[in-house]
């Protein structure tokens, strides 16, 4: 029960890694803002864990942050933790790719992170302090094709959380952030599956190919981690990459 009387304010939580995220921060003792683009998915998740709220958000509307995290704040009495998972994927060549396509991608993935970090240090300062954690990914530090925009994205997360982790500092907020390599989500399936010619199987193969495990991660091997960051058991790490991708970034 080490998230006893603790709130976490996590975003992208109607499915995938955040909601992984969110169902064991809620086992272990704590209450989630399930926040989600889709306010009934979010709802989804959220009705199974109990105290637990779902809110509808555009992480890149900083206004719509801004009223989440207050509402969240008055309904969970405090927000001690924060994921910003919330995020979309596009591929396509760099010839292929639109100029709205890539501000859209650094608007939900980087500008999104901002925004919430900005919002949420008023609550965690309320506190006495919390923890971020930023998702970035594994194509923050290798290259991988047709993916130019969301490593961008994902680079500068990184950059963005450790710069963070020196600002905020002195208001003991940790501020860490974690990549993913391969997670079996709703963003991936359907990438996979094109990749397989139709068979995920063949598809998923494909795309972890080149790493240590060779297997595709559940979103609970991601959750487990990051929980870990949120916890005292992490009290000594800020400003830290956790890189959890099966080997990929090894070989």
């Amino acid at each position: 029960m080490r998230f006893k009387g603790k709130a976490l304010f996590a975003t992208g939580a109607g499915s995938g890694i955040a909601a992984a995220t969110a169902r064991r921060f809620s086992a272990d003792g704590g209450r989630v803002a399930v926040v989600d683009l889709d306010e009934d998915r979010a709802a989804g998740v959220a009705a199974e864990l109990s105290g637990s709220i779902a809110l509808g958000c555009d992480v890149s509307d900083e206004h719509a942050v801004e009223q989440a995290l207050a509402q969240a704040s008055d309904q969970l009495g405090r927000i001690d933790c924060v994921l910003n998972a919330a995020g979309h994927a596009a591929f396509a060549s760099l010839e292929q790719f639109e100029l709205a396509d890539w501000n859209r991608m650094l608007a939900v993935h980087l500008t999104g992170t901002f925004v919430v970090c900005k919002a949420a240090l008023p609550h965690l300062r309320a506190v006495g302090g919390g923890s971020i954690v930023n998702v970035s990914s594994s194509v923050a530090l290798i290259g991988r094709s047709n993916l130019g925009a969301y490593s961008a994205a994902k680079g500068a997360v990184l950059a963005f959380s450790r710069q963070l982790a020196v600002d905020v500092a002195a208001d003991n907020v940790r501020v860490n952030a974690i990549a993913p390599g391969a997670v079996r989500t709703g963003l991936t399936e359907p990438r996979w599956v094109e990749r397989g010619g139709g068979d995920y199987s063949k598809g998923a193969a494909a795309a972890v190919s080149d790493t240590i495990q060779k297997r595709v991660a559940e979103p609970s091997e991601l959750a487990a981690p990051i929980c870990f960051l949120f916890s005292d058991d992490a009290s000594f790490m800020t400003g830290s990459l956790l890189v959890a991708d099966g080997g990929q970034t090894a070989i």
